[in-house]
Formats: C-alpha cells, structure tokens, sequence
C-alpha cells in the first residue's frame, strides 16, 4: 500500500490513513472530496482513474471494523495474506476490484458519514469484539455423545442426528431466533469408540461470537452378548462342570446375525480361553478384515448331588488316580490330550446364515 492519493494538493499515504483513529474522521471527509473530485464518469484522465480505484479500497478497509482491526494488528501483510489464530483462519483480503460499486455503496448509504464513523470509533456493543483486536472470539464446541449399536459399526452406513440452533436473523443481523437442523453422519464399518466427527460452526450463532463448532463423539451401546475391545468381540459363556469335563458346542449368534456353533473337546477350566479367529469386527482401515472372537467361561458347578451320584464320581477320580500309577496310560492322556487340543483347532466352525 505504497501507493498515495492526492486530496487537496495533500499527499497522504494509505497506511496513514488506516493507521489510527484520529485519521479515520479525516479520511472519511476526503474520501467523499476524493470520489466526487475524481469520478472518471466526470472526466477522462488515466490518472484519475487510479486515484479513484486506491481511494475506493482504502475506504473498504476502514470502513469494516474487521478488516480495520487486522490491519492495525498485522498490518498489510496480514491484510493481504491472512493470519492464522487458535479459532480459526482469517482469510486473506482481496478488493472486489469495483471502484464504481464502492462509490455507489457509499452515496447511497444514509448518511453513511455519520454512521459508518459511529460503528469505527464507537463500535455498538454487539460488534465489540474480545481482547481489543477487532477479531471475534470462537464458542467453545458443543460435544454431544453419539451412541452406536454393534450392528452400527459392523456395518457402518450414515446416521442423521437433529440439533437445535439459534440462528440469526433480520437485515442487521442482530437477532437470533431457534430452528432445528438435520446433520448427516458418516460411519465408517469398525470406527473405533471415542472417535470426534466434527460440524465446524454449526452450533449457536451470535452477533458478537464465532459460532462453536458441533463434535459428535461416538460411544458403543452396551450389548446383550458381546463387548468391544479395539477389533475383538468379548463375551462370557455360561457353561455346566459337565459340559467343562466332557467338552461341548457353543452356539452365539453373532453381530451380523449368523448362528455360529464353536465346537470345544478340551477341558474347559476356570482359565480357559477360546480365539475364534476372524469372527470380531472389522478393521477401521481395512474393513475386509475383522478382529477375533474372545470366548471365556463361566463354569456352573451343583449346589446338590445325591449320595449315589457322588460315589460315581468318586469311584471315576479312584480309577483315573490307579491308572496314572502306570506310566504308560500317563503317555496315552498326554497323546490324547494334545490331539484333542488339535482338534479343538481344526474342527471347522458350523455357522448357519
């Protein structure tokens, strides 16, 4: 803004005239001298022109108490270029390139003089801005909880939440009524919990603030079977000491709505865990992909059993404690025990759609 613009025989420089306050009542004056004196619709001189065109951006800064404040905080670079700030960026200013529109604006203003000078000296209580810079503070976000059922992040797919806003209103802008708003959110399959999805500036707006930005943060609704840890699926079976001695199939009905029958021949203890491979959820980067299924187990033992019963499995322990006495039928259960346990890994999973 090296440029000058001659008013009265007077060369004053445009930063001058953005600098303070005091120089904006002159400005304003000279402007008006300046856009009547220098209207090429008046006079053909390519000179004129150039005046007429400096004199009509300067008057659009200083004439927004925005773009005034940046320029008296950062200077023309900043003007020009945009200034980073914790809220947000402030664009860079670029002129319309309108000389003639901003003179019209300018003329046929109500008394544009008197008002335009009030809002840059004396700014109106709903454009004061924070911190004495012009520059509008941002809310802070609103963050509301978005709850995702397992069916939800198998599959992924889009959910619409509604949110009342206050918006504003009216010509000026001044006043705020409420409505309601329909957000579309992206869900992608396996998103983890916790993950923000942020509405930038669709929360309350405000004359005097930045409107906050809208964070939805996704939390997974309890489920009757399953609980999630990262990509795996958890859950506790329930399972009789009968079924735990002797082995059993256990049958789930998975987050996809499977039925899925996971055959067990080994001694399930109180310590037992069981990977099903695959049968979790899918990977947040690779949905192809899914996680495991962690199987643990509750073993039900009888709060009752009769004398007679009791004798069986005493005289079934007596006979397992004789035969261990010989060291070969230990090798046999030590054989038999890790083909079982083999077993237990190849035996395919029945799983009915």
């Amino acid at each position: 803004m090296s440029h000058t613009l001659y008013v009265k025989n007077v060369m004053v420089k445009k930063e001058e005239m953005y600098r303070t306050d005091e120089m904006a009542r002159l400005f304003f004056s000279r402007y008006r001298q300046c856009a009547l004196r220098y209207n090429p619709a008046q006079q053909k001189n390519g000179g004129i022109e150039v005046i007429f065109a400096l004199a009509a951006e300067a008057y659009d800064v200083l004439s927004d108490p925005l773009k005034k404040a940046v320029y008296d905080q950062y200077g023309e670079e900043g003007l020009k270029n945009g200034v980073p700030r914790p809220e947000g960026f402030v664009k860079p200013y670029v002129y319309h390139g309108e000389p003639m529109r901003t003179f019209r604006e300018f003329f046929t203003t109500e008394n544009p003089y008197d008002d335009l000078l009030k809002i840059l000296i004396e700014p109106q209580p709903l454009l004061e801005f924070s911190k004495g810079r012009g520059i509008k503070e941002k809310e802070e976000p609103l963050i509301k909880t978005l709850f995702l059922t397992l069916s939800e992040v198998f599959f992924g797919g889009i959910k619409k939440m509604k949110i009342q806003k206050l918006v504003l209103v009216g010509d000026d802008k001044s006043t705020t009524s409420s409505m309601e708003k329909i957000l579309t959110i992206p869900i992608k399959p396996g998103i983890p919990a916790g993950t923000k999805i942020i509405f930038p500036e669709e929360g309350d707006q405000s004359p005097m603030k930045i409107p906050s930005d809208v964070i939805f943060v996704t939390e997974d609704r309890p489920h009757e079977i399953f609980r999630r840890e990262g990509s795996d699926l958890h859950t506790t079976v329930n399972i009789f000491l009968r079924e735990a001695l002797i082995g059993t199939v256990i049958t789930l009905k998975t987050v996809d709505d499977r039925t899925l029958r996971i055959p067990i021949t080994s001694i399930i203890t109180p310590n037992y865990i069981k990977c099903v491979p695959g049968e979790g959820m899918p990977f947040p980067t690779n949905p192809k992909q899914k996680g495991n299924l962690i199987l643990r187990f509750n073993i039900e033992f009888p709060t009752y059993l009769p004398s007679s019963n009791k004798n069986y499995i005493k005289k079934a322990f007596e006979a397992f404690h004789t035969n261990t006495e010989n060291t070969e039928y230990i090798h046999h259960l030590i054989l038999v025990n890790k083909m079982r346990r083999n077993i237990d890994n190849k035996i395919p999973l029945r799983c009915d759609m």
